[in-house]
This record gives C-alpha cells, structure tokens and sequence, in this order.
C-alpha cells in the first residue's frame, strides 16, 4: 500500500502528533478545534479534560513544558482544561509560502480507490424538484472533495425507465391525448397533473402507443439533463434500469441457490432478517411485477462488478427505511455493506419574505429546480443548498437570497474574493506586478493584525478533508465564511497598498494567497469564484 502523501500542512496532524510525541497513545474522543477569538489562541485540544479522566493529571505539566519548548509554537497554554496553542510567526510565514502553490490543500489519503457517486437518480416522470437540486449540489461538492482527496470518483445518474411511477405517467399521458380529442376524462389515481404533461401530450398526438411512451420518456429524461447542466451539475454516466433487468435474474439465481429465498401468498421474499434488516422483503409480487429492490440490488452488483469498492448514492427523504435492506442484500451476494455509504438528503423548504413558498404555479405539482435557479441563480442555490449538514432540513429565504448585503452568506463570500480581485488589479496599477511580491515576499513584517487571515489560510487542508472524510460540504462552506469574514474585518481596519512598499508587497503576497484560498474552496463546492461584483 502507497504511503499517504499530503499536499500542504495538516494543522490538527501536527498538534496531535506533537502531543502524542509527549504522552504515548492520545486517548479516545481527543478533539483539536479553531479558536474563535485569536487572544485565546490559534487552535485548542481537550487533552487536559481526557488525562483527567485517566487520571494521568501529571502529564500535562510535562505536555506544557515540552510543547513551549517547540519552536512552532508562541505559546502553549492550558485554559480551563483546555489545552490552547499559539503558532509562532515564524510556522505561519512558512506555511504561506507552501499556500502559494495550485495543489495546496490536495491529498492522496484516497490512494487511488475506485468510487462510483450515484446521485439525483430521479424517476423520468416530470421536472427535477428543489429537493433533488439539492442532492445535485451535494454529489458534485462530494465528488469534487474526494477527487481532491486522491479518490477516483465517476459520478452516475440512474434512471428508472421501468416500473409502475413511469406506467402512471403514461396512463396520465394517456388521458391527457383522450381530452385533446375531444373526450372528457380523469387522470388515474396518483397520476401526474402538471402541465408538462400536456405539453407533451400535443407534441406526440398523432403517434402510436409505442412511439408515445418512447417519446414520453426519453423527452422527460431530456428536460432533466437540461436542468441539471444549467445548474452545472455534471454526471459520467447515465444508467438505465431497462439495461439492468438482465441481471436481475442472475441476482434471483444467486439468492435461490443459496437457500435466501421463500415463497409466500404467491410473492418471492429474500430472507432479509437473517442479514440485519427488521424485516424479509419481497423481490417479485404475486401478480409477477419485480419490486424497485430486486432491481436495485441487480444495480448494485453491477456497479461492484464494474470494478469499484467503495459505492456512494444520495437518496432523498423518506428512504432510511430502504437502507438496512440494501446492505443486507449486499451482504447476502457477497459483498461487504460496509463498502455502501448511504446519504440522506432531507427536505429543502422556501420562504419569500418570511412566509412559505406555496407549490409551484408553472408545473403545477412541485417547486422545481429551474424555477428557483432562474430566480435567484445557480451559485446562490447551490451555496444555499449546502448549509447544511444533508441529514438536516433546509429552510432558507428568496428575498435573502438576492440580496447584496453581508445579511446575505453567498454574497459575502464572492465579495471578498472581489474585493481581493480589485485590491490586487489596483495594486498592479501603482506598480505591484504579482512577480514583485512573488519572490522574496518580505513575509516577517506580517504580523498580528494578519494572524487570524493567515492561520485560517493554512486551516485549508484540514477542512478539505474533514469535509470529504465526513461527506459533509457545509463544514468546507462555514470556513469560507469564517475566512471571508476574518479578511473583511482586516481590510476594514488596515491598508493593503501603502506608502510602506515592503509591508505593501507581503500584504499583497497573502492576499493573493487567500484569493488563490477562497477560489479553490468554491470551487469545490462547484461554485463560481466573481472576479468582480
């Protein structure tokens, strides 16, 4: 196995490998966290709170005097059972210098691990929701942190071409051609209202069933890929679950042979609860339909035998319950669940000045995806889809969302990488080319009024992986803003270009540096770094 190379320096790595150089093994639950005011320090670790607990209080005044002694550190002090750190300038000068380079914050702990992110995966029955633009804006965020991870991620679109919400569909097609030619009819039970369908439905009049369903199908699959790359959400591979059914019959064989399957009342259950699921679960009903399960389970060995070992999907609300039979499934072909990594993404709801947002008025069922876009603009939709942890609700505000105030988080984040954008066009104007503050940079002169800029700077690294480890974006999102709001309040408070060229030339040098920061970090959030606002 390749070692794991890092690509810039891991901040919380140091702290904990320095306290384990001291102690031996750290204990379980130990915790390093930023620290919000720099008076208290830069980082703080709850080593003290865990010795305690061990009863091993002697250590930490060996951890004191060693970790004073670093050179690394200003200071190291323990507050309240918590053990705080201090960077010397000295760490902080030589880590921007190591910002400076495009592959800052890049790591290979993914050593090269095939990973197949399925995502949206939206049945081609109508327009994509808000809740699946959602899941877009998630699994492109995941799937470019783990590409920067050193993961190999293709990111996958299934498409549920069969079963019974398409059959419904195109009953409710059905009708809605009865009713252009003249007829008075009803839409099935459950069926799909929304105008779209009569839109299509005058399209394809004139054709026959077979034609009409092909049409109805592929037109629908059409519209949500055109949605999709509006939003800029892009996906490797397209899969369809009529190029699955071939090996559904496989997957039976499999289970049959294996004594995991009964019959009962006419329908085939898999022995389910023997792998961990509350329950056995059917794979094809009485009157012969194979259930979702049995598809989906032929899907997911076919992504396995494609050849990746680690399968990612984001699975909108209400599917918790699907999930133990999934990996018990897995499980039961072979396969380590484990290897299954299941991410729920909850509800999105919209407020317009305070009061709810009401179903849509255009499609008739739904609050769509291109509705929302269109009103407000990809980047502020996928920065406010992101908020949240995915297993969390979202509620956010459309008036908010368009407003170009601090109040307003999107806004505030791409104004800062504008307004480094414009101090730096400025500074190249009074003659500060980027090559004459590039080499050499005098960085000593930086000091405490950049120490909050600089340290989260080199926090970079760090938030990239907890983010990707965790498969959570919003922990990579809150830190732009922390690291948007620590330069707004620099830039308030000094001057950037002044008539001190040396101390002009390393302000440039860092915020070039937290340019090159705060764009590589939208950028994996797939969000647009604006040169100009």
């Amino acid at each position: 196995m390749p070692p794991i190379i890092k690509k810039g320096p891991m901040i919380k790595e140091k702290l904990s490998s320095a306290i384990a150089r001291i102690i031996g093994e750290i204990p379980a639950g130990h915790e390093i966290e930023r620290i919000k005011e720099t008076r208290w320090g830069d980082f703080s670790s709850n080593i003290g709170f865990l010795l305690k607990k061990r009863g091993e209080e002697g250590l930490m005044e060996k951890l004191l005097t060693e970790l004073s002694g670093d050179k690394d550190f200003r200071e190291v002090k323990l507050i309240r059972g918590y053990l705080n750190f201090t960077f010397a300038f000295p760490y902080l000068w030589e880590g921007l210098k190591k910002a400076k380079e495009e592959d800052f914050g890049k790591a290979l702990w993914g050593r090269g691990e095939k990973v197949l992110l399925e995502f949206v995966s939206a049945n081609p029955t109508g327009p994509l929701s808000v809740v699946q633009a959602r899941a877009g804006a998630l699994g492109q965020a995941l799937a470019n942190l783990l590409k920067y991870s050193g993961f190999v991620v293709e990111t996958e679109y299934y498409i549920n071409d069969c079963g019974t919400q398409v059959d419904l569909l195109f009953q409710s097609l059905e009708a809605r051609i009865r009713e252009l030619k003249g007829e008075k009819v009803s839409l099935p039970p459950g069926g799909y209202p929304g105008e779209y369908v009569k839109e299509i439905a005058r399209e394809i009049l004139d054709q026959g069933i077979e034609e009409r369903r092909r049409y109805l199908i592929e037109r629908i699959v059409a519209m949500q890929k055109e949605s999709l790359r509006a939003f800029k959400i892009h996906f490797d591979s397209f899969k369809r679950e009529s190029e699955i059914l071939p090996k559904v019959e496989r997957v039976l064989r499999e289970l049959k042979e294996k004594r995991l399957t009964y019959e009962k009342d006419g329908a085939l259950f898999f022995l389910a609860s023997r792998f961990g699921d509350s329950e056995d679960r059917v794979l094809i009903t009485r009157d012969g339909r194979l259930t979702y399960f049995a598809t989906d389970l032929a899907y997911h060995l076919d992504k396995f035998e494609r050849g990746f070992s680690l399968l990612i999907n984001i699975w909108g609300p209400d599917h918790h319950g699907y999930i133990p039979r999934m990996k018990a499934g897995i499980k039961a072909l072979g396969y380590n669940p484990d290897r299954l990594i299941i991410i729920i993404a909850q509800q999105v709801s919209l407020l317009r000045e305070k009061s709810a947002v009401k179903m849509s008025k255009r499609k008739g069922e739904i609050i769509t995806l291109d509705e929302v876009r269109e009103e407000i603009g990809t980047d502020t939709l996928k920065f406010y889809l992101l908020m949240r942890k995915p297993s969390c609700g979202i509620q956010f505000d459309l008036a908010l969302a368009k407003e170009e105030t601090k109040d307003n988080p999107v806004y505030y984040v791409q104004y800062a990488h504008a307004r480094l954008s414009s101090i730096l066009q400025f500074a190249e104007k009074q003659g500060y080319r980027e090559e004459s503050f590039l080499s050499d940079p005098p960085l000593s002169l930086l000091g405490e009024p950049e120490r909050e800029v600089m340290v989260g700077v080199l926090y970079f690294p760090d938030v990239v992986k907890m983010s990707a480890k965790s498969f959570e974006p919003h922990i990579l999102l809150y830190y732009l803003l922390e690291l948007a709001e620590a330069f707004h309040n620099y830039y308030e408070k000094e001057r950037i270009v002044s008539e001190d060229k040396e101390l002009t030339r390393a302000r440039l040098y860092l915020s070039l540096v937290l340019k090159k920061t705060l764009k590589k970090g939208l950028a994996l959030l797939g969000i647009e770094a604006k040169e100009k606002m």
